[in-house]
């Protein structure tokens, strides 16, 4: 008995020892100083509307597939477009995609932060035809390739574990077959008949593990103060969002002082987000609000930059930034003004960027730390003012059609571009609360 708890003792104290020793072996021998991939092809509105129709298509026929199931059609050009799409919201990496007779063959390149092994993680990933279901047939990392058979089972049934269900083991059950002819993939799906609920099942309970205990309780305070500021102000014809921007703000920093600063400041501006898109974001992050209490409308004509438009896009993109990694948050306000330059678009618009990008900026040093959080809040209180936090937007250009854009700019990759950019974030970096 006492050999075994010894034995068992031992085994604890080693296995931390080697894990980590199998991660530097793996690390030693998977970097490379060279990528796979040099660099991915830019981005532009033709990527990203292909992407989003390619999307939007796959949604709608898993949602009316009948018992008998669907066949999805995908060509070459629309994934490429998505892993563009990727390369683009995800920092360091760089992706290729194509098809041979038999596969799909994916190539990623990684770069590392600094490191003694290698600058480089180059992955690969190819899957084959098959006729009882869909798997990855061969996987490398770096110089080593293996079977990937248990990939794709491994990442479901962790998701599994996740959400507490069998939903992605199912849903990838699901798939029956899948095959290529020419430029196009073929991928034979029978989904459950509740496909739909579990998908949005899936999303509300990862939405829920999302949050730290207490999140919504302090969501909901900040939204009562926004409606208690909104009934105070009557029906005004028009308001800057620093009228309410700023006493929520005052707020965070009183309840900082037995708090968390960057809590309450994220609590402030879920509240604030959720109460200006009247619920809607609440898709996106959860009912934050309205598990608590019934929403109610925001008031309007509400404005930063003297227009309604500049102030949705500043705050859509503050709450994105809030949801999710910042580089996925500036990709998203660009792909928004990439798919406005379309036919059926507003035009691309680098006002709407640069309210796109003071959002982030605003997010980004309001939760960056709690000496920033507290920062932030007492700059903010002080310069008591939207020119405090958002910049001059009334020199850029905007109205730009697809032609117009790629005629003045080429893509979201070239150099003209990202000076303009450059100057939106240096005219952002002056203002008095960054």
């Amino acid at each position: 008995m006492l050999k075994t708890m010894l034995r068992i003792i031992v085994g604890a104290l080693l296995l931390p020892v080697l894990l980590v020793t199998a991660a530097l072996g793996l690390a030693f021998y998977a970097l490379e100083d060279k990528p796979l991939v040099e660099r991915s092809v830019p981005v532009d509105y033709a990527t990203i509307a292909a992407g989003k129709s390619l999307l939007k298509r796959i949604k709608i026929q898993v949602e009316s597939a009948d018992d008998l199931g669907t066949t999805l059609l995908v060509t070459e050009d629309e994934l490429r477009h998505l892993a563009q799409m990727a390369s683009h919201t995800i920092a360091r990496l760089d992706t290729d995609l194509y098809f041979d007779s038999t596969s799909v063959n994916s190539r990623m390149s990684v770069q590392m932060p600094a490191n003694p092994f290698g600058t480089y993680l180059n992955l690969g990933v190819q899957i084959g035809q098959s006729s009882d279901g869909i798997g990855i047939d061969r996987l490398s990392i770096g110089p080593l390739q293996v079977s990937g058979r248990w990939l794709l089972p491994l990442t479901a049934r962790l998701a599994d574990v996740l959400l507490k269900d069998k939903q992605a083991s199912a849903l990838l059950a699901s798939v029956r077959g899948f095959r290529i002819e020419g430029d196009t993939a073929l991928l034979r799906v029978a989904p459950p008949l509740d496909a739909k609920a579990q998908l949005q099942h899936a999303v509300r309970t990862l939405q829920a593990s999302r949050f730290p205990p207490g999140e919504e309780q302090r969501v909901v305070h900040y939204y009562d103060s926004l409606v208690a500021i909104a009934e105070d102000q009557g029906d005004r014809q028009q308001q800057s969002l620093s009228v309410y921007l700023v006493p929520v703000m005052a707020e965070a920093a009183k309840r900082s002082a037995g708090s968390s600063a960057v809590a309450e400041n994220r609590a402030a501006l879920w509240a604030t987000v959720i109460y200006f898109s009247n619920g809607a974001f609440e898709a996106l992050v959860g009912k934050l609000v309205s598990s608590q209490r019934p929403l109610v409308g925001a008031p309007a004509p509400v404005t930063l930059g003297g227009r309604g438009d500049l102030m949705l896009h500043f705050l859509y993109s503050a709450g994105i930034t809030l949801a999710t990694q910042q580089g996925i948050a500036i990709a998203a306000g660009e792909f928004k003004e990439l798919l406005d330059s379309g036919n059926d678009g507003s035009g691309f618009s680098f006002a709407d960027l640069a309210a796109d990008r003071a959002g982030i900026q605003f997010v980004t040093v309001a939760t960056a730390s709690e000496a920033a959080a507290r920062q932030l809040q007492e700059s903010l209180v002080a310069n008591n003012g939207e020119a405090g936090f958002f910049p001059d937007t009334a020199d850029l250009l905007e109205g730009l059609s697809e032609e117009q854009f790629r005629q003045q700019f080429g893509s979201v990759e070239s150099e003209h571009y990202r000076k303009q950019l450059a100057l939106i974030d240096q005219r952002i970096a002056r203002l008095p609360v960054y």
